[in-house]
């Protein structure tokens, strides 16, 4: 029961880190660029091993936040909750 908690929370969060890197990462980079008026030297894209390592660290993160309140309310019993 506690893996299916932390499970409802951290596939949202992986979609989220996913569709926020990739898609909205690079629209919000090509707007900076724009008002930037194309100087890369204001703003430069991060290397694609940064982009993994952020979407592996929310989901990590989500993961251990979302265990630890599961595993507390699974201790309890089931007539208490209801």
């Amino acid at each position: 029961m506690t893996v299916a908690l932390a499970t409802a929370q951290v596939l949202p969060a992986l979609l989220g880190a996913v569709l926020g890197v990739f898609p909205g990462g690079s629209l919000l980079f090509a707007a900076i660029n724009t008002i930037t008026g194309g100087d890369s030297e204001k703003a430069t894209l991060p290397l694609p091993w940064q982009l993994i390592a952020m979407v592996l660290a929310t989901v990590l993160v989500v993961a251990v936040l979302t265990s630890v309140p599961a595993h507390l309310g699974g201790r309890r019993p089931v007539t208490e909750t209801l």
